[in-house]
């Protein structure tokens, strides 16, 4: 009975449909085997019955399915899919899947697609016919679970990723751009269904990866997604017209069931089995293969595989509608470069690039080339330049490594525009205020900063150096860098000696024009200033120097200041009289510039460089670095996933770019073309006899982003060799700006200087009695005749005596070839200004008076006027401050402060019969009654017309208000002195530089005159004291004798001083015995206890009678005027 019903099971008449179930479960795509059973029907219109059966829990499968004579399984569920095949075993139906191909199947089941084995042999056959050696594959991770792709792929070298089956767009873009993109590999295979390879292949379109030279494979089934021309795809036949996975998997369920309509005899499934294990190739289809082509956006049979071998019969198209068959497998991203503008600097730093990048990164699957832009100075003809850069613009390149010029950079630009290409342009080195404009120019950059930058460091080094005056040249490239300039340094208070007229040059000058200007270089010659800051580009600035030198400047005679490099300039100037020129005045120049080779990893550099295309490294370091900002861009651009032959991508990616190169770090400006603050060298031009050249030595830096901005890593060495920095004007022995031989009295200038000194000697004499009338006519002085204690006051007058004494004999006569210890010591009371004092030094002294002459104006509104703000208790300490100043700046500094202020009008010398030309004695660089100077000299005037009305004030006022002073001043001494001391500085001024002999005499005049008001008079309360004033006035009056003898005799010998000091130590023998003798000591100084008794009593030790009796005798005698003893003394006594 079981035999007989399975026999019934196995039978299927002929005349009946066969019974088709179409099984799905959840996990079955929405609407598939619905679509699918609708495509089937309709090209099977009578031959079948097609069900739909959904499945959901394998343990009803028996129920479900009823004897159907084929399932097709769209379940996608292994566990389904096994329970589907037993019931197969039992019910004797075929089982139809489209899963893809596994090892493991049951014998009534049957593969709608070829093997894996055999697409792997078609694969083959198509990469046999490309000779690709080197591809990407692309799979999911169902391939991956395979062994036949390495069987027949192992002598190939591929690289395998996989991507899973993922609708997603930006998934594709990620995956294509970062994974794929950066390996450089332009042969690639996707063995992906057809949703994804669709994505892949748009994704490959958006980074411009279809494009020729490219080659892409797609797997069989993939092959309805094929999008893009030149794409080669294989597909099994028959699902060639296949456009989505419905149709694809349609068409292969019906060549099968096409299959089975082809055993036209009356059948069972056993026998219908039997058929198709004959008619397939182990329950796959046979394999043939249709080879399809994408043209014109339409697939094109082009071929066919069949038993392993390939047939063409239409020609193959490949990307980039290209016939030729892309069998290289890396990808070729090519850069423009500048070959025409110092084209060897630019090619060799690219060369250099280029090869030492690949050390650096694992580009490797890509080919970077270069081509040379042989434009040049054709640009500046339109038509020629249009078609220059028209032929340039066939040879698509990611990058352009521009020219030098900033001017030729931009008509590039310009010339590349008008061909609507805005490839991103690279500069080594030019920068101008039109490409620092990152709207205008958005696709320029470059790889230094604006030479604005480096025109403040040249400010700051004048103002370390002391330079006050300097001389401007530019032209109007250079414009924007020289009024940047200009207002810098005049903040910084330095002076631009050249006026506007002479600061301006021709564009492009050259040695051709100098007859044209020559009186324009000799005005700026006769300016006598060496410090020349030129802002020109690198010949134009040689040639300036050049000129210069025909205008008779030599070495010495100027300092270049450059912002440029000026060496490599030099080094293609071949003529020998010129270089002679230029190197004679360019040599010991400095310059600055962005720093090229800096620290260990540039010095690596370099001399790599030097090794591989020898020693010409000027401006090869910024091309270098503008290369490596190129190659950084491409990498970064690959490895983001973008696409590299984007301009606007490539441009945006480079600006992101911060790397460290042989100039320091690089990277550009947000929100400019410019690099970023980059570490500026400061560079001392010198000569290098190996190389027969000029070089700029590397000496120290500027870095903005440094706590110090200035490093002087060694001294630099000037024209002279030496490390003695030049002044600001051309200095010659003499310490002027002149010869001295030019040097002549000026009539003009000593008339003034002895009319000041008049004007201020009746002055003082006017002023001071008028003081005495005012304030000090009826003050008596009353004599000191009991003793008293001294006090720190008394001692301040005795010093200011002798102060007196060394400030009147330095008046005098000059004494520095006689007394040498005795000059020093007048120098000292001087305060140590005198004729040698000169320069900037000088006026640090002059500065300094006035400074202090405002302060004893202010001192006299606090101390004289009774101000209702003296309630503040700022001005309260400043009164205080002010008094104990008074003696100072009122006696001590009196006749300093005189000779300082009056000596700015010392301009007896000068250059020429005009006033101007005369100078200062002590500062010969600054000429007298210009505008400059006539500030100066009213501001002396009218300081000394306060200050001495002031100080004749101020001397008897101080000794008012002390009133515990013992000492006292005869007010009319005061006067007398006070009027004295000018004529004597005024003497100094006038008479002594012209006749010293003449000047003696009248100092003798007047040293006698004031000895004998001084006898006549006490001017002092104190006998000793005038005593002394007497001795030391006689002591002066001998100096003034001998003084005034050696310069009339001239006579050398040690008997001046022998006589000098001989007489002086008379005086001082007689003057102790007078004071001996005759003048008793009235100023007692206490004498202090003995502090060992209180270290004994305090320690604890015995204190014995004798010394508590040396105690009190010694508090007994401080008392005699009637003061208390010291608290500690009372309490020691009470204790006792």
């Amino acid at each position: 009975m079981g035999l007989l019903k399975a026999l019934l099971l196995s039978i299927i008449l002929v005349e009946g449909q066969i019974i088709v179930d179409i099984t799905y479960s959840p996990c079955t795509e929405q609407d598939f085997a619905s679509s699918l059973k609708v495509i089937l029907e309709q090209s099977f219109q009578d031959e079948f019955e097609f069900n739909l059966v959904y499945l959901e829990n394998y343990w009803d499968i028996g129920l479900v399915i009823n004897s159907p004579d084929i399932v097709f399984d769209l379940t996608f569920s292994a566990s389904l899919l096994e329970s589907i095949k037993k019931i197969a075993e039992i019910q004797n139906f075929i089982i139809g899947s489209i899963a893809k191909p596994t090892i493991l199947y049951s014998n009534w089941e049957f593969f709608m697609h070829n093997s894996w084995k055999n697409q792997m042999k078609t694969l083959y056959s198509i990469i046999s016919y490309l000779n690709w050696q080197t591809f990407i594959v692309i799979s999911d991770e169902t391939y991956s679970e395979n062994n036949e792709f390495y069987d027949y792929f192992f002598d190939k070298d591929y690289h395998r990723f996989y991507f899973s089956n993922i609708n997603d767009e930006k998934s594709a873009d990620l995956f294509i751009g970062r994974a794929i993109q950066p390996i450089g590999i332009k042969n690639i295979v996707i063995l992906n269904k057809g949703e994804s390879t669709k994505l892949l292949l748009k994704s490959l379109e958006k980074l411009d990866l279809l494009g020729f030279g490219t080659g892409v494979i797609v797997g069989s089934e993939g092959s309805w997604g094929i999008y893009g021309n030149g794409v080669v795809s294989y597909t099994e036949s028959g699902l060639e017209t296949a456009d989505s996975n419905i149709s694809y998997q349609g068409l292969a369920i019906i060549n099968f069931l096409k299959l089975v309509l082809s055993f036209s005899q009356p059948y069972g499934n056993s026998d219908l089995l039997e058929f198709l294990l004959k008619n397939t190739s182990d329950h796959h289809p046979i394999s043939k293969f249709s080879l399809l082509n994408n043209q014109n956006n339409l697939k094109v049979i082009s071929g066919s595989i069949a038993n392993d071998t390939l047939y063409i019969m239409n020609p193959l198209k490949y990307p980039g509608d290209s016939l030729a068959i892309p069998n290289s497998p890396t990808t070729s991203i090519n850069i423009w470069y500048d070959n025409s503008s110092l084209g060897l600097s630019v090619l060799d730093a690219l060369s250099y690039a280029l090869e030492y990048y690949k050390t650096l990164h694992s580009l490797d699957g890509f080919k970077i080339t270069t081509t040379p832009c042989n434009c040049g100075m054709i640009i500046y003809d339109q038509a020629s330049g249009f078609s220059c850069f028209a032929k340039l613009v066939t040879i698509p390149a990611v990058g352009f490594l521009t020219s030098f010029a900033p001017w030729t950079s931009i008509l590039y630009i310009y010339a590349l525009r008008s061909l609507k290409c805005s490839i991103p342009n690279v500069s080594p080195y030019a920068t101008s205020s039109l490409t620092q404009n990152k709207t205008a120019f958005p696709e320029f950059m470059t790889v230094i900063r604006d030479e604005r930058f480096n025109s403040q460091v040249i400010l700051d080094l004048a103002v370390i150096f002391g330079w006050k005056k300097i001389i401007v040249l530019y032209d109007d490239y250079n414009k924007n860098t020289y009024l940047y300039f200009i207002a810098l340094a005049e903040k910084l208070n330095i002076k631009i000696a050249n006026r506007p007229e002479l600061q301006k040059i021709d564009n492009e000058y050259t040695r051709d024009k100098y007859p044209i200007w020559k009186d324009w270089f000799a005005e700026i010659v006769s300016l006598k200033v060496r410090l020349f800051v030129i802002f020109l580009s690198p010949p134009f600035a040689l040639y300036i120097a050049e000129s210069f030198y025909d205008a008779g400047l030599r070495q010495g005679d100027i300092i270049i200041l450059s912002n440029n490099k000026l060496a490599y300039g030099f080094s293609l100037e071949t003529d020998i009289e010129q270089r002679r020129k230029l190197l004679e005045l360019s040599y010991g120049g400095i310059v600055i510039a962005q720093v090229e080779w800096i620290g260990e990893y540039g010095k690596m550099l370099k001399n790599g460089f030097v090794e591989k295309y020898g020693n010409h490294t000027d401006l090869g370091c910024w091309a270098f670095d503008a290369a490596m900002l190129l190659l950084n861009g491409i990498e970064f651009t690959i490895k983001q996933g973008e696409n590299v032959k984007s301009y606007e991508v490539m441009n945006k990616n480079l600006r992101k770019q911060k790397f460290v190169g042989c100039s320091g770090t690089v990277s550009i400006e947000s929100g400019g073309n410019q690099r970023s603050f980059p570490t500026l060298g400061i560079y001392s031009l010198r000569w290098d006899e190996r190389i027969q050249s000029l070089y700029e030595d590397f000496v120290g830096q500027y870095d903005i982003n440094s706590a110090q901005l200035i490093t002087l890593y060694k001294s630099i060495l000037w024209y002279d060799n030496t490390t003695v920095v030049p002044t600001d004007t051309i200095v010659y022995e003499n310490g002027c700006p002149f010869p001295k031989s030019k040097i002549s009295n000026s009539n003009s200038g000593a008339s003034i200087l002895y009319g000041i000194s008049a004007a201020l000697i009746a002055f003082t004499i006017i002023t001071a009695f008028a003081v005495w009338k005012r304030f000090w006519k009826n003050i008596t002085i009353k004599k000191l005749s009991t003793a008293t204690r001294v006090h720190f006051e008394d001692y301040i007058l005795m010093w200011f005596m002798a102060a007196d004494f060394f400030q009147f004999i330095s008046q005098g006569p000059d004494i520095s070839e006689l007394y040498i210890w005795l000059s020093k010591a007048c120098s000292y009371s001087l305060i140590h200004f005198d004729s040698s004092v000169t320069g900037d030094i000088y006026w640090i002294y002059l500065y300094s008076a006035m400074i202090i002459a405002c302060f004893w104006i202010f001192s006299a509104f606090i101390l004289i006027f009774k101000l209702k703000m003296l309630d503040s208790w700022m001005l309260r300490y400043a009164r205080k401050i002010s008094l104990l100043l008074l003696p100072i700046i009122g006696n001590l500094l009196f006749v300093p402060m005189i000779s300082v202020l009056l000596s700015i009008f010392q301009c007896d010398k000068g250059i020429g019969s005009i006033i101007t030309d005369s100078f200062i004695k002590n500062d010969c660089t600054t000429y007298c009654w210009t505008q400059e100077y006539s500030i100066w000299g009213a501001l002396s005037i009218i300081f000394l017309a306060t200050y001495i009305p002031l100080t004749i004030y101020f001397r008897e006022y101080y000794e008012n208000v002390n009133d515990h002073i013992n000492i006292k001043t005869n007010p009319r001494f005061i006067l007398e002195k006070s009027i004295f001391q000018v004529i004597i500085v005024s003497m100094n001024k006038t008479i002594k530089i012209y006749n010293e002999s003449l000047h003696g005499l009248c100092c003798i005049i007047l040293m006698l005159i004031l000895i004998v008001i001084s006898l006549k008079q006490n001017s002092y309360n104190y006998s000793r004291m005038n005593l002394w004033l007497i001795i030391s006035y006689l002591a002066i009056l001998w100096n003034f004798i001998l003084s005034s003898l050696y310069w009339l005799t001239k006579f050398d010998s040690l008997l001046w001083p022998m006589m000098q000091y001989s007489f002086w130590l008379i005086f001082i023998i007689a003057g102790i015995i007078i004071q001996c003798k005759w003048l008793p000591n009235l100023l007692i100084t206490d004498k202090g206890a003995d502090i060992t008794i209180f270290f004994k009593f305090l320690i604890g030790s015995q204190v014995s009678a004798a010394d508590i009796n040396k105690i009190r005798k010694e508090v007994a005698r401080n008392n005699f005027s009637n003061r208390e003893a010291p608290n500690s003394l009372s309490r020691l006594n009470l204790q006792f």
